[in-house]
């Protein structure tokens, strides 16, 4: 399997991974740059052909460059592919990028509530308080995409304000698990606020010892993509 061969299949492992977990269902993408070169792998635009996230193969990627050209692939690239062009521009470090509509995270975007580290292991993602961008618009121009590229800073995840979540990272599997995560957060600080409970913050020495002593990333992706069947 050529180098992105492998990337075409990364992204729908994590369109499966994502659907399956309820992150996305017809809309949401995740994105890949191809190393080496100014194009980036993208999930098409949802239409009557490409709809459950679930379904969707490698060979239906859509190929763009950083400007948001169409290059190659039978199916138009999301509407929103400045969100991850502008971030890719922004920071070299990124190579991957996801974005969802998420529930719960959506929720206390809505609520400007913050999701603070209250789980052991997914709190380190939030040590810093979450950026949020304080738009619901489409992301359509380059214009709009630096500006939340500017606002996610050198944070790893951002929430567009009813909107959902942008994860920036290295691999598309670490872009995937901390959308994951930050909704294991959300969902957390949502129930103890629920209870009328103010939540207990994890202080950062602990959640620092936490990390130093735990798996790495690849320990849990892997199980998130066995639970959603990509090995089968």
């Amino acid at each position: 399997m050529t180098a992105e061969a492998e990337l075409r299949q990364q992204l729908a492992d994590v369109c499966r991974v994502l659907f399956r977990l309820h992150l996305v269902d017809y809309m949401g993408h995740p994105s890949v740059r191809v190393p080496g070169t100014d194009r980036v792998l993208i999930k098409p635009r949802h239409s009557v052909r490409i709809r459950a996230q679930d379904q969707i193969a490698p060979d239906d990627m859509a190929t763009i460059d950083l400007d948001g050209n169409h290059l190659a692939g039978e199916h138009a690239p999301p509407g929103e592919r400045f969100i991850h062009t502008a971030m890719y521009r922004a920071r070299p470090d990124v190579q991957a990028i996801v974005h969802t509509h998420q529930p719960l995270a959506t929720v206390m975007s809505i609520a400007d509530a913050p999701i603070l580290p209250v789980l052991h292991v997914e709190g380190e993602l939030v040590e810093k308080p979450v950026p949020m961008w304080p738009h619901a618009m489409l992301v359509t121009t380059p214009e709009l995409g630096a500006d939340l590229a500017s606002t996610l800073g050198q944070h790893r995840v951002v929430l567009l304000q009813g909107h959902g979540v942008a994860s920036a990272a290295e691999t598309l599997g670490e872009a995937a698990l901390q959308a994951i995560h930050l909704e294991h957060l959300a969902e957390a600080n949502w129930r103890v606020r629920a209870m009328g409970r103010e939540p207990h913050v994890i202080p950062l020495e602990e959640l620092q010892q936490r990390a130093a002593t735990g798996v790495g990333w690849e320990v849990r992706w892997a199980y998130y993509r066995q639970l959603a069947g990509c090995d089968d």
